[in-house]
């Protein structure tokens, strides 16, 4: 997708910004960083200066994603209406996407749920990111309010056909426009075509605003909490971005570190008419012989081994991983190799609760989506018809995250227990804590004193 966008903007004949008639507002320093997160993320191959072999983005985007739904768990507190148990499986669908959602948003800096209504009522989440979004509008809180899409497809005949979706917003109505382009390559759109020369594109109007409020551009927005360190804008950067000098230095130093060991392997230098001739041209016939051309005045050979320089390597290599850990606020530890040495419990306590903090600060994010997810399926329930308008209370959803590095909740748990020994707490907030309870009113305090402590509530009656 990617690369369908960069040639799709990139050509000068007809692309997507002409055909809407609207500018990309992406910084062209964005641009550029935003293509080399995603080629670093995709980076396999050795070039000549590089060697991406230990996937440096991967690997840390990974340990942050495991870190932050390491032991997450969601539910709707009640069920037992038709409105609940269809935001229930919402809820459940956009769980489903949790881990390539917020993977795109932490390669890309942002990134987009899209919701799809299904035959049967459901609804399911399309995953968008960044390298597949065109921005052509941002609000004053840098949320985009106008955004270009494109789906490309392949028909019997071999012609390239390109759906253009724009997404905008009134910041109260959502208008969704589709165009359908048809080209003979796949460089560009080609000429505009009516949406029922495919069948799967047949039903989709040119022009659709909803009548009902649709918040945003009716998708889920992620952006991540990092300060944008490119251009300054608006714009969400990678969580990697900060330390993208330093990958490319990690692997130049891998690229170098694995020539030392190709050269330290025994060679054989000798002048170049010893070696094997094939055709009149000199030929080796095991590479551990090298030829010298010009050197037949001095006949011989010279063994050569040079000195490897692992160790140094090696040790660059670690105060790298190290810095990047620092700048991205991971535990020591993760990417660099744990240290031996001791060490304080402050200095233990402050490098746990760093990485703790970051990682509450992306449980936090995915938190709001989730409840954004929870409004938008409802909005566009209502507008398809697979629910009523029936009110909802945003608390009905429950989100755990499990113990973490500064919260253990086994810990919070006794503390509690003590305080209630001590008089300094009523048993029933206690309880109203473990298990999640309304506790505002008298009538709420009755009731769990019903369901958890029966031999209270049978001295009350």
């Amino acid at each position: 997708m990617v690369a369908l966008i960069r040639a799709l903007t990139s050509n000068a004949i007809a692309n997507i910004e002409e055909a809407l008639g609207m500018s990309d507002v992406t910084s062209s320093a964005m641009k550029q960083a935003i293509e080399e997160w995603y080629t670093a993320w995709y980076g396999r191959e050795s070039t000549k200066m590089e060697d991406p072999c230990q996937r440096l983005p991967y690997a840390i985007v990974n340990k942050l994603c495991k870190a932050t739904f390491g032991e997450y768990d969601s539910s709707l507190q009640h069920t037992n209406s038709g409105k609940l148990q269809y935001l229930d499986e919402v809820r459940s669908a956009f769980d489903a996407i949790k881990g390539p959602l917020m993977t795109q948003a932490m390669v890309g800096g942002e990134a987009w749920a899209k919701p799809v209504p299904m035959a049967g009522g459901a609804v399911r989440w399309q995953v968008v990111g960044r390298d597949s979004v065109i921005v052509l509008g941002r609000g004053a809180d840098g949320v985009p309010t106008d955004v270009a899409l494109c789906e490309k497809s392949v028909s019997a005949d071999h012609r390239f056909f390109t759906l253009v979706e724009r997404r905008t917003t009134d910041g109260l109505h959502l208008t969704v426009s589709y165009r359908l382009y048809c080209s003979d390559n796949k460089s560009t759109l080609g000429r505009f075509v009516p949406l029922d020369s495919l069948p799967q594109y047949a039903e989709l109007p040119e022009v659709f605003t909803f009548s009902a409020p649709i918040d945003g551009i009716g998708m889920v927005f992620l952006r991540m909490p990092i300060t944008n360190c490119v251009d300054g804008s608006a714009d969400g950067v990678s969580v990697y971005e900060p330390a993208m000098g330093l990958i490319h230095r990690i692997n130049q130093n891998e690229l170098q570190l694995s020539r030392e060991f190709e050269l330290g392997r025994m060679r054989v230098v000798a002048s170049a008419d010893l070696l094997h001739t094939s055709g009149g041209q000199k030929a080796l016939t095991d590479d551990v012989f090298v030829g010298l051309d010009g050197n037949e005045q001095s006949l011989g050979i010279t063994p050569f081994a040079p000195v490897l320089r692992n160790e140094s390597y090696e040790s660059r290599r670690q105060t790298y991983l190290k810095a990047i850990e620092n700048l991205l606020g991971i535990k020591r530890g993760i990417l660099s190799d744990a240290e031996a040495v001791s060490k304080t419990a402050t200095e233990i306590n402050s490098s746990a609760g760093d990485y703790s903090l970051s990682i509450i600060e992306f449980q936090h994010l995915y938190y709001d989506a989730l409840q954004a997810a929870l409004r938008l399926g409802d909005q566009i329930g209502q507008a398809y018809h697979l629910c009523d308008a029936t009110g909802w209370d945003p608390d009905e959803l429950t989100v755990t995250w499990g113990n973490g590095v500064l919260y253990d909740a086994d810990q919070e748990w006794a503390e509690r227990k003590e305080m209630v020994e001590m008089g300094l707490l009523k048993p029933e907030l206690a309880l109203a804590w473990k298990f999640d309870l309304p506790c505002g009113t008298e009538s709420d305090l009755a009731e769990i004193r019903k369901n958890y402590m029966p031999e209270l509530s049978e001295l009350e009656s």
